[in-house]
């Protein structure tokens, strides 16, 4: 079963759609995001730039439990059920989890500063990274992620391969997870239930009764 594709996925897509705006942009800039590359260098890159990297995984102990449990949503690789909204018609039941804390750094890269102080305002919105009370929707399997900000933003200048100068802020951010490490079960709903009256003193089998035949029969 594949791990961290639904989290990457949903932590760049909460970043899609973010625009700056001078006097030259006119209806506003697109910011460009994208996964750390070491291939692709910053001189290459289109500006602003939202760059995500991952930093660490590691065990929460706080939230971890025993036993067997259903499944609340649709973990990677498995199909959803038809009212996802409804946890309780999951068919799914495993060990409990493992749960995981998954850092990662986000950098936010500009050729202007002024980009950079609007980048900044608008990531610490309360539905991109707020100093508190963070989340992150993960369409894929229908949670709701807890999204922590461990660090930032901390502000940096530096040069890039070409000796252009490049303004840069960074997060160090914390998303709520979890890992099965034992096999999922699919749970198949009973397709008809069979049963049989028993008399309560002989404990033979007893026929059902008859309707009551109709009136005038």
């Amino acid at each position: 079963m594949p791990f961290l594709l639904n989290e990457d996925r949903a932590l760049k897509r909460k970043f899609e759609g973010l625009m700056v705006h001078d006097a030259t942009s006119g209806a506003g800039r697109r910011v460009t995001v994208r996964y750390r590359n070491p291939e692709y260098e910053l001189a290459d890159a289109t500006y602003p730039l939202v760059l995500l990297s991952h930093t660490q995984i590691s065990r929460d102990t706080d939230r971890e439990s025993r036993g067997i449990v259903t499944v609340h949503y649709a973990p990677e690789g498995y199909e959803p059920w038809g009212d996802m909204t409804d946890p309780t018609q999951s068919p799914y039941q495993a060990e409990m989890p493992i749960p995981l804390n998954l850092d990662y750094q986000l950098d936010v890269y500009a050729r202007k500063e002024l980009h950079l102080i609007e980048l900044t305002g608008a990531l610490m919105a309360f539905d991109l990274v707020p100093a508190r009370l963070g989340y992150l929707p993960v369409s894929e399997d229908g949670t709701i992620r807890r999204l922590d900000v461990l660090g930032g933003p901390e502000y940096s200048e530096s040069k890039d391969e070409l000796g252009k100068r490049l303004f840069a802020a960074s997060w160090a951010l914390r998303v709520s997870s979890e890992i099965f490490l034992s096999e999922i079960r699919t749970l198949t709903p009973a397709q008809r239930v069979l049963f049989d009256f028993v008399d309560r003193e002989t404990g033979a089998p007893h026929p059902l009764s008859a309707p009551p035949a109709p009136h005038g029969s």
